[in-house]
């Protein structure tokens, strides 16, 4: 178990639990390596890959390395990763990562993705693995890795954000385990273009309707389609094809 730091409500170094003056030592080293060789680390990683998916990929490798290096339990996780980040990162990292949770974590995200293989990761940008990695419901199932792997073509930041939405809906109440993979993959690969289709149509939507309040509420409208294509896909036992969500979209844009 690692001795860990962190700050308090003021901003004051404190020590995690009550200490020996060798344990506060130990302590004092691991954060004083971490100081010097996280920003290092940084700095060669961001040389070689830049600022994108790979970068942190390979951040998360070497986050890896320290975890077995100074027996990083699970649970103590959070912890490591807020030490590095209050007092060893290479960058200001604003990013609002939630309260005790992994989940949101910069560095724990970086960790998780390089348990991954590089073809995948290189699938999607950080963003969309930021996107996926922030909501635990839609990777509940790793069998979506899989099928991120195996989808040939590039998925685009808007359409990955729709396909987001419709999974989370999609997932409400569901039992995943009972598909085979091919099933699930045909869900996801119809979740995918329902969002593309809603894409394509709400840009139609909006230019021949300039003036329709729908326009203003679309996170609403959004919604509802993913709601009544699944609807939908229910009474016809069946996933739709582009046609049929066009229809959809018709019939709730313009009753």
């Amino acid at each position: 178990m690692a001795i860990l730091i962190e700050r308090d409500e003021n901003g004051n170094k404190i020590y995690r639990g009550f200490l020996s003056s060798e344990e506060t030592k130990k302590a004092d080293l691991l954060l004083g390596y971490l100081q010097d060789e996280i920003p290092s680390i940084g700095s060669q990683l961001l040389e070689t890959y830049g600022d994108g998916v790979l970068y942190k990929y390979f951040l998360g490798k070497k986050l890896g390395e320290l975890l077995d290096k100074y027996n990083i339990e699970e649970k103590e996780r959070v912890y490591f990763w807020n030490e590095i980040k209050n007092f060893a990162s290479e960058k200001n990292r604003k990013r609002n990562e939630g309260g005790e949770s992994k989940t949101r974590k910069f560095y724990e995200q970086c960790y998780r993705l390089s348990q991954l293989d590089q073809e995948t990761v290189q699938k999607l940008s950080w963003r969309q693995w930021q996107d996926l990695l922030d909501r635990t419901k839609n990777r509940e199932d790793e069998r979506i890795f899989l099928w991120i792997k195996i989808h040939d073509q590039k998925i685009k930041e808007a359409e990955w954000r729709g396909f987001e939405k419709g999974l989370n809906l999609f997932l409400v109440n569901k039992d995943t385990s009972v598909f085979e993979d091919d099933e699930l993959f045909e869900i996801y690969e119809f979740i995918l273009m329902m969002s593309q289709e809603w894409i394509r149509s709400f840009l139609h939507f909006s230019k021949t309707h300039p003036k329709s309040a729908k326009i203003k509420s679309k996170a609403k409208w959004e919604k509802k389609y993913y709601e009544l294509c699944f609807k939908c896909r229910k009474a016809n036992k069946r996933v739709l094809d582009a046609e049929e969500c066009r229809v959809v979209f018709e019939m709730l844009m313009n009753p």
